[in-house]
């Protein structure tokens, strides 16, 4: 046996071994589900409504699948709450930040503003009578409760503080606000008698049609009535004091949720209380925001067991009264982020889409069927690790799509991810990431049209700074900066179709829209603070023919501007209405010719108009969202014109919450939904069910520096032993063993790894 090499290997293999060991950085995701309502006919319809991260959406089954609903939701200041009619559950309403009030009488599928006689339109709960669906009550931002009186608004009860919880049962209304005080209307709201007081805010009342009902406070926990509320009785104490809501099947058990601990239940009114979160999970972003981790409850009327609850890492389900609960998707990875259209697509009907977590999807055939785009996307060649992740951390969120310009030959396509960099897809390479130095929130991305001849990629990053790739998006560099964006505001970024002359770049950010006509490495802005005032959401759309026209277009969430100067000066567009809140901005690539120009407007579907924005029809249907979902940061268009639209009339779509597009072939007259597959291999992939040989890939990706260095220093060792043992044949000196021989290696090894790893 060659005990030496055997030694020396061994060496080697623990050198390696406890070398390993990797720090990865994550971003949580969060649904923010603010609250869950069933329809009170949900034993038959199984219908469930839902306010998250300001999106409403509607569910006929349960809460499996989800539906955007958008028409008529033409709001600008975020959703507040929302509330059924007992009585008839076609009947919703939906209050706003701002925009006060809306109205459904359809189930939630389209909505009208319902502000007439309305004093304020920042407005909190809601609730509706259970014997008249049109009887609304209404909560002001700074207090004072508003009720629905026919046509017009009153108000009904005058409070110093803001009204913080409303139970509306047959003609008995309750009220409480943020001081802790109770009030009480058995006339529907006519009249108000003050009732008990805590020490704390009143977030919820249980439903309230006889004396006996519970309260739960803001950091008193729950109190108990037993006289319709003139005193408050204190129950058992919960672990947590701060109570979000109460629901009670049938005036004896009790299920509350508490901001951070859970839910409870209490089979006795309250007198004791056992923890009913199994499968319940939060993170600790919602500490670091300011949110509750759990929200809203919802029982089902059947009294099967059933119950919905809401928070900060999305809605869970339980149908054996929370012994153990599941996670619901309600905005999933799956849904569309990136949408782009081949340069060739008149010859090859290639599209691609992107979800939100790591899947990415190629068709060839125009949206009629797709291929997983999966090669790279593996998720330890992002977290440099073998270990598995919560799904929570999962790095790769796509956000923006370009196809080089010269795809016909080169085949290319590039792709923003949210976790700091650009991923560059080759067939036969596959995704390949090309990561910032420093981590940051890659969103914009556009590449030059003179790709082909100079290589040229811009960036636009959350932080405000430019990097610019002049080798194909094989590396970046950054070039320059620009104040950085706010919250969840992201960079649009649009390059002249003339670039090759003018070298002229555009980019959003915190000042309004940036000018560079120096490759990137300069920036001034083009907008004055009095344009752009109140004005977020901006979305950049540049003319085919800007080298003529200097035609650009901004949407923003209160109108869209449009330039014929480059930036010098900007008009405001009133065909849309009064200061719309633009989702969406798509010229014709025939511009030219057709003076096609394409705008979704929210809460009013999309417009079309012929003669370059003057006049505009609506086209299409009103119910598909063209749009992104609210509060997802955006670097993508959400409508794609096909570059042949001269011929084939092609436009392509996205933005509802479940993994499809929308495409039309008629000029965005009517419109069919594509579906995404729901492919196997990226379950795989998040499951880490992955090949021997994948590992094997894995785990050279992962320490092939470390491998590299470590050879090194095991040829220093070699080097050195092959020297003296050269020496030891010419040298004839006793001391010069094998002994002597792989001790000197070993320690010129161990010297080379020193110097080479830490």
């Amino acid at each position: 046996m060659n005990y030496k090499k055997y030694f020396f290997l061994g060496l080697l293999a623990a050198l390696l071994w406890g070398l390993w060991g990797f720090n990865t950085q994550a971003h949580d995701p969060h649904d923010v589900v603010q609250q869950v309502e069933l329809s009170p006919a949900y034993s038959q319809d199984r219908s469930l409504y839902l306010l998250v991260r300001g999106n409403f959406l509607t569910s006929t089954d349960g809460g499996s699948t989800w539906q955007r609903r958008v028409q008529g939701l033409n709001h600008q200041t975020p959703l507040t709450a929302f509330a059924v009619a007992p009585s008839d559950p076609n009947y919703l309403y939906l209050t706003t930040e701002g925009d006060g009030i809306y109205q459904s009488v359809n189930g939630g599928r389209a909505w009208q503003p319902l502000n007439q006689g309305l004093p304020e339109l920042n407005l909190g709960k809601v609730a509706v009578a259970s014997t008249d669906a049109e009887r609304v009550f209404v909560a002001g931002h700074d207090g004072g409760l508003y009720r629905r009186d026919g046509d017009t608004w009153a108000l009904t009860l005058s409070t110093e503080v803001p009204v913080s919880a409303i139970s509306a049962a047959s003609e008995r209304i309750l009220v409480g606000d943020q001081q802790g005080q109770l009030y009480r209307s058995t006339d529907t709201g006519q009249t108000w008698t003050p009732l008990g007081r805590t020490d704390s805010a009143i977030t919820s009342i249980s439903a309230a049609d006889t004396d006996s009902f519970w309260i739960g406070t803001d950091g008193a926990g729950v109190f108990r009535t037993q006289n319709g509320g003139q005193t408050l009785t204190a129950v058992a104490e919960l672990p947590e004091p701060s109570v979000q809501d109460i629901v009670s099947p049938d005036g004896t058990q009790l299920f509350v949720s508490t901001s951070s601990q859970g839910v409870f239940y209490s089979d006795n009114g309250g007198d004791s209380w056992q923890p009913a979160d199994s499968g319940l999970t939060k993170t600790d972003q919602a500490d670091k925001m300011g949110f509750p981790h759990f929200t809203d409850l919802a029982l089902s009327p059947d009294q099967d067991g059933t119950l919905f609850a809401s928070g900060f890492n999305g809605l869970f389900k339980t149908t054996n009264q929370g012994e153990s609960w599941q996670q619901l998707d309600t905005l999933p990875g799956g849904l569309v982020m990136a949408l782009g259209v081949s340069p060739d697509y008149g010859n090859d009907s290639t599209v691609v889409a992107l979800t939100y977590v790591g899947e990415a999807y190629m068709s060839p055939d125009g949206g009629d069927s797709w291929t997983p785009m999966a090669k790279g996307l593996e998720l330890p060649l992002f977290t440099d690790s073998l270990d598995p992740i919560d799904l929570n951390d999962d790095p790769r969120r796509f956000q923006s799509l370009a196809f080089s310009p010269s795809y016909a030959e080169d085949k290319i396509v590039f792709a923003t991810i949210l976790n700091n960099g650009v991923l560059r897809y080759s067939p036969n390479s596959g995704w390949e990431l090309q990561a910032f130095k420093d981590w940051e929130r890659a969103i914009a991305i556009a590449p030059s049209p003179n790709f082909a001849q100079d290589q040229i990629i811009f960036v636009g990053t959350q932080k405000g700074r430019i990097y610019r790739s002049d080798d194909g998006g094989k590396s970046f560099n950054k070039v320059s900066e620009i104040a950085p964006q706010f919250g969840n505001e992201s960079p649009f970024m649009v390059v002249s179709p003339n670039y090759a002359e003018d070298k002229t770049v555009f980019i959003t950010g915190a000042a309004g829209v940036y000018k560079s006509t120096d490759v990137g490495w300069s920036w001034q802005t083009v907008t004055t603070p009095d344009q752009i005032e109140n004005r977020l959401k901006l979305k950049l759309a540049i003319s085919p023919n800007y080298g003529e026209d200097q035609t650009l277009w901004l949407g923003t969430t209160s109108g869209l501007l449009q330039t014929q100067d480059g930036g010098d000066t900007w008009t405001e567009v009133t065909t849309y209405g009064d200061s719309p809140y633009i989702e969406a901005v798509a010229v014709s690539p025939n511009y030219r010719e057709d003076q096609t120009l394409l705008v979704s407007v929210r809460g009013q579907g999309l417009f079309k108009s012929t003669d370059g924005g003057r006049t505009a029809t609506a086209v299409g249907d009103p119910t598909i969202p063209l749009a992104i979902v609210n509060n997802f940061e955006y670097g993508a268009m959400p409508l794609v014109f096909s570059p042949n639209y001269a011929e084939d009339k092609t436009v392509f779509g996205f933005g509802s919450v479940t993994g499809e597009i929308f495409k039309s072939v008629d000029g965005a007259q009517t419109w069919q939904t594509l579906p995404l597959p729901d492919a196997e291999i990226f379950a795989a992939y998040s499951s880490y069910e992955y090949s021997p040989w994948q590992k094997v890939q894995f785990f050279f990706h992962i320490y092939q520096k470390r491998l590299l260095k470590l050879a090194l220093a095991g040829i220093a060792g070699l080097v050195v032993y092959a020297a003296l043992s050269v020496l030891s044949r010419f040298v004839k000196v006793g001391w010069l063993g094998w002994p002597v021989r792989l001790g000197a290696a070993v320690g010129v090894m161990g010297m080379a790894i020193a110097l080479l790893l830490f």
